[in-house]
């Protein structure tokens, strides 16, 4: 019994610890709030550093895109980017948590454990922020900032915001198409092609040389367009991914055409039955994206799934 009273009475001081603290960051929360605390215009920023232990990721902006430099530009998640900045120029802080260095860490806002993000005009600092962990009550952020020895509780849960990994940051669309402006496509496999074409407003498909056409179901075409056109990938290629990717000898090809006479593709590698992961690329672009094979069994159809009973 005994043996219980020191491990209890350590459990009693930490949970009044705990409840203190807790009420004091509610009576801070409630307090003062500072309204777009870094002082930021959103128009301005043009370039972010993202700075944790794990990495140093740079963020560029080019003619209204967003590029992420891996170390050659990538297109970027415009909405991931476009949430980080929006965060960051409409954070409100209340009344300073703690000024105490030594619990620093414990908010992980510390110049090793917290995420600074930096934010440029060109090359010019406009503001810098560390990020840390979300606060106890799961509506509020610990932040600071560098140099300054006092952390503050912002509103929202920003840590999610600001810290992801590589392929997060990452734009995933294959294809972002109106469907109305498809005319046609066509699914290319090793032996054998089909086209589906719209003919006054009329879904005929036909087998390759396409000289004879038949009525197509127009519930399976509109519903494989609709597969197709906001087509996205699940991740991108990593090197476990390596040696596994066999483009020479394709599992299919998908060839769209717009009404406006323009043309866009998208091929898929042979597939590995032991490998979940199904590779894909476009020949306007170097990027090879990933789709699981669950995804990628929806776009594998024969000439006779489209045929109208």
């Amino acid at each position: 019994m005994k043996r219980l009273v020191i491990p209890v009475a350590i459990l009693v001081v930490i949970l009044v610890i705990w409840l203190i603290q807790s009420n004091i960051e509610k009576r801070q929360i409630t307090g003062r709030l500072i309204e777009n605390y870094l002082d930021l215009n959103t128009d301005e920023i043009t370039k972010i550093l993202t700075i944790s232990a794990d990495d140093t990721l740079t963020f560029k902006e080019e003619q209204g895109r967003w590029y992420f430099l891996d170390p050659q530009p990538r297109k970027a998640d415009s909405m991931a980017v476009g949430n980080m900045i929006s965060a960051a120029a409409t954070m409100k802080v209340g009344n300073v948590i703690s000024e105490n260095v030594e619990r620093q860490r414990s908010f992980l806002v510390d110049d090793s454990t917290g995420n600074l993000i930096q934010f440029f005009h060109d090359d010019d600092l406009l503001n810098e922020i560390i990020i840390g962990k979300v606060a106890s009550n799961r509506t509020h952020t610990y932040i600071r900032e560098p140099g300054s020895d006092k952390v503050y509780l912002a509103e929202g849960l920003l840590t999610y915001t600001f810290r992801r990994v590589k392929s997060q940051w990452l734009d995933k669309t294959i294809f972002s198409i109106d469907p109305r402006a498809i005319s046609e496509f066509e699914l290319v496999y090793s032996d054998n092609s089909f086209r589906l074409k719209n003919k006054d407003m009329v879904w005929n498909v036909s087998k390759k040389p396409y000289k004879k056409s038949v009525p197509a179901d127009t519930a399976m075409v509109n519903n494989y367009i609709g597969r197709i056109s906001r087509l996205s990938a699940n991740d991108f290629i990593n090197a476990s991914d390596s040696g596994l990717m066999d483009f020479k000898n394709f599992a299919l090809k998908i060839n769209i055409t717009l009404i406006d006479g323009t043309t866009q593709s998208v091929e898929f590698a042979k597939q590995n039955e032991d490998n979940s992961r199904v590779y894909c690329r476009k020949p306007d672009n170097d990027e090879i994206f990933v789709i699981y094979k669950s995804r990628f069994a929806g776009l594998l159809k024969k000439y006779s799934d489209f045929l109208s009973e």
